[in-house]
C-alpha cells in the first residue's frame, strides 16, 4: 500500500532476498482498494494493506503485521502545535490537505460528521512527501500515519475522542493455492519486528 512508510517493507524484502535467494519479487504500490481488486483478480499473489471496516472480509485471509495510530500533522507555528494530542472537534474549520490514497477517506468523514466537525480541503495529493512539504509551509493540516509523519517542519499530534488506528495486514485470497515463494514471504513477515515489535502472534486472531 502506497501509504506505508517504505523502510519497513524494504527491510522485509531484504530478509526474503537473504534467506530465500531463489524467490523473485515484483513489487508494485497502489491504494488499498486497488490492491484488493488486483489480488482477487489474480494479478497479485499477496498484498500488504489496511482497510478500516467493522465487517470481516470473507474473500481474503489477513495476517496482522502492525497497528499504527493516525495523527494530525501540522506545521511548527500552528495554533495546536504545542499540544500533546488533539481532539477531533479541535480540527473544525481547519484547512485540510487531502491524501488521495488515504485508506481512511470516507470512513473518517462519517465520524467527523457525527461530531459536527467540518474541514476545508484546499489541496489534493497522491504523494505523502508532497503532502508533508505543504503541511510544513502552513498550507493546511494532514491526516497521516504516525510513522509517515516525519519532516523537520511538521509536528505529529495523536488524535483522540476518538482515536484512529489502522491495522496493516499481509493479505492473500482465502482458499487459493499459493506458490512456495508466498510461503517464504509470509514466514519472513511473521518473524519480522515491525517498528520494533513482533506482532506475528496476532495471526491467530485473523483466522
Amino acid at each position: 500500500m502506497s501509504t506505508i512508510a517504505p523502510d519497513e517493507v524494504i527491510e522485509l524484502i531484504s530478509s526474503v532476498r537473504a534467506r530465500h535467494p531463489g524467490v523473485e519479487l515484483h513489487l508494485c504500490d497502489a491504494d488499498a482498494p486497488n490492491l484488493r481488486r488486483r489480488l482477487l483478480a489474480g494479478d497479485l499473489e499477496v498484498a500488504i494493506y489496511a482497510l478500516p471496516s467493522n465487517t470481516p472480509d470473507e474473500e481474503v485471509h489477513s495476517l496482522p503485521l502492525f497497528h499504527e495510530q493516525m495523527v494530525m500533522a501540522v506545521h511548527l507555528g500552528h495554533r495546536l502545535a504545542n499540544q500533546r494530542c488533539v481532539r477531533v472537534k479541535e480540527m473544525s474549520s481547519e484547512s485540510y490537505i487531502h491524501r488521495n490514497n488515504c485508506e481512511f477517506a470516507g470512513y473518517a468523514d462519517a465520524i467527523l460528521a457525527e461530531q459536527g466537525v467540518t474541514v476545508n480541503p484546499v489541496y489534493w495529493s497522491d504523494r505523502d512527501d508532497w503532502t508533508l512539504s505543504m503541511i510544513a509551509t502552513g498550507l493546511g493540516f494532514g491526516f497521516i500515519p504516525k510513522h509517515t509523519a516525519k519532516h523537520p517542519g511538521v509536528v505529529a499530534l495523536p488524535i483522540t475522542d476518538p482515536e484512529f488506528w489502522r491495522e496493516v495486514n499481509l493479505v492473500t485470497v482465502r482458499g487459493r493455492r499459493h506458490s512456495p515463494a508466498v510461503g517464504a514471504l509470509v514466514r519472513e513477515a511473521t518473524q519480522k519486528k515491525w517498528f520494533g515489535e513482533r506482532l506475528g502472534a496476532l495471526s491467530a486472531a485473523a483466522e
